[in-house]
Order: C-alpha cells, then sequence, then structure tokens
C-alpha cells in the first residue's frame, strides 16, 4: 500500500468516525459545549474510524480478485465497522474510566480510585458496550457504502493509463 492510498483511508476513516460520532455525542450531552471530554471523545472516534479503515483497505487490497459482488464488498466494510467499534469501545471505557474518577493533573493520586471503587469500571463498561453496539450495528448496516468507498480507494491504477489521462485533464 503506497503512503497515498494510505493517506486517503487515514482521512476517510477520522471523517467516518467523526460523523459517527456526532449523533451520540449530541444525544449525551444537553448542550453541544466543547469540553475536554468531548475532545477527547471525537480524538478516539476519529482515530478508531482511521484504524478500521487502514486494517479494512489492507484486507481489500489482499483480496482484490475477490472483491467484486456485494458480500465481498460488504464484508470489507464490516470489517471496518467491527474494528473501529472495538477500538472505539475501548478508548470510551479508558476515557470515561479516567473521568469518573476524578483524575486531573492537579490531583494524579485520584486515579487509585479506580482500584478502591470497581464500581467505576463497571458505570464505564456498560458505556462501552453501548459504543460498541452503536458502532457495530451502524457498521453492519452501513457495510456495503463504506466497503465500496475502501475498495474504491485501494483500487489500483494502471502507470500508463494514469499518465493517458492526465494529459486530458
Amino acid at each position: 500500500m503506497n503512503s497515498n492510498v494510505r493517506n486517503r483511508l487515514i482521512l476517510t476513516g477520522i471523517l467516518w468516525g467523526l460523523v459517527l460520532g456526532a449523533l451520540p455525542a449530541v444525544l449525551a450531552f444537553d448542550r453541544f459545549a466543547l469540553s475536554p471530554f468531548l475532545i477527547a471523545a471525537f480524538a478516539c472516534a476519529g482515530l478508531s474510524g482511521a484504524a478500521g479503515a487502514v486494517i479494512a483497505g489492507h484486507r481489500a487490497m489482499r483480496f482484490a480478485s475477490e472483491s467484486r459482488g456485494l458480500i465481498a464488498v460488504s464484508g470489507i466494510g464490516a470489517v471496518q465497522g467491527l474494528v473501529s467499534g472495538v477500538l472505539a469501545a475501548f478508548s470510551i471505557w479508558l476515557a470515561l474510566s479516567i473521568t469518573i474518577s476524578g483524575f486531573s493533573v492537579g490531583s494524579p493520586g485520584e486515579i487509585l480510585d479506580l482500584f478502591r471503587r470497581p464500581e467505576i469500571f463497571i458505570e464505564s463498561a456498560v458505556a462501552a458496550i453501548a459504543v460498541l453496539i452503536y458502532t457495530v450495528v451502524v457498521g453492519t448496516l452501513l457495510s456495503p457504502v463504506v466497503g465500496a468507498l475502501i475498495c474504491r480507494l485501494v483500487r489500483r491504477r494502471e502507470p500508463a493509463a494514469h499518465r493517458a489521462t492526465a494529459g486530458l485533464r
């Protein structure tokens, strides 16, 4: 995979993660004010979307000759949704655990509350499971669209064909 394709996949994955993360963020917060947790949630959504797109792009390149039908394209989109969902759920679980414990730079000892109060892990795990279910369901429903986009991004161009069309522009 060359850097141009990889960069396109990363950008597409970041945008896809931010788009999917916008709806729960609007629903979860009363007012859409920037907070450190909201910024961290959007960063987690973007990074997990980018990682999912790159992994699905590698899979699409590996099976390029077989990725012609709707089922194959949906499978690539489902891989992107599953990888992104697992990474988003794990990162939100960690972010919520740290936020609920009251950890801050000014009082780093509060991180020990994670070990003293196991309900912090339970509360943040419930939210992480909701994030996982949301991303996997939406990723599965929209997998034909995402898979087709990823397949189109990783499709190899012939160098001679690219040179021939470059003069026409």
